[in-house]
């Protein structure tokens, strides 16, 4: 997805010239979509909001800093992806060891996510739960070409990784994802075959929910 065109760099350069207007602005663009990147991944609504807090603040510390090697978009998320591990240590019960994120899921860390209200069809739900029981370095690319429509590249550059890395977490992920929709689905009855299509599509209607729920914060 190509990104809209952007005023992000001009309303930042405002912003660090003591435009305190230019920054609220700023805020608000980019607030939404920081809120989806956070809603299924925590426990509650008041650690999403929490979190959204922490990413802007640690802007606002980092933006001086900040070079415009990448957009501005792409600075906001690297913050949001060090603070959600943050959280995911501080919470996970092997805080102590070095947690490995290729491997640990966001549902050990709570059963139930902020997300899980704003979908009630099953098959939405499932992919919903899905999401939470594979590896968060899966998750954070599915979610993100899912619910941002970032491609490869785009998630590649944003989360400073290898472009192959990030091809490779989506093609794990997703055998994951199909996986366990599928098992959640087939529970009742004869065994479901779960496509990329229809992971698409359920996606899409999760996206509608989340964005609607995002812009009325």
């Amino acid at each position: 997805m190509v990104e809209p065109p952007s005023d992000d760099a001009i309303l930042l350069a405002a912003w660090r010239d003591g435009d305190a207007e230019a920054g609220n602005q700023l805020v608000t663009r980019r607030m939404p979509e920081i809120i989806r990147f956070f809603r299924n991944k925590v426990a509650t609504e008041s650690d999403v909001a929490d979190l959204v807090n922490q990413t802007f603040l640690g802007c606002v510390a980092a933006m001086q800093g900040f070079r415009g090697e990448t957009s501005f978009r792409r600075f906001l998320y690297q913050i949001a992806q060090n603070v959600l591990f943050s959280y995911i240590r501080k919470r996970s019960k092997r805080a102590r060891e070095q947690l490995d994120f290729g491997e640990l899921c966001v549902r050990e860390l709570a059963p139930d996510s902020a997300s899980s209200i704003l979908t009630r069809r099953r098959e939405t739900q499932a992919l919903v739960d899905a999401l939470r029981e594979i590896a968060v370095e899966d998750q954070l690319v599915l979610e993100l070409m899912y619910f941002e429509g970032w491609t490869g590249a785009q998630i590649a550059e944003s989360l400073e990784l290898p472009e192959g890395t990030v091809r490779g977490r989506i093609r794990r992920g997703l055998a994951r994802l199909r996986e366990r929709v599928a098992l959640e689905l087939g529970r009742t009855g004869k065994p479901v075959t779960v496509t990329a299509e229809d992971l698409e599509g359920w996606a899409a209607e999760v996206r509608g929910r989340v964005e609607d729920s995002a812009g009325g914060e």
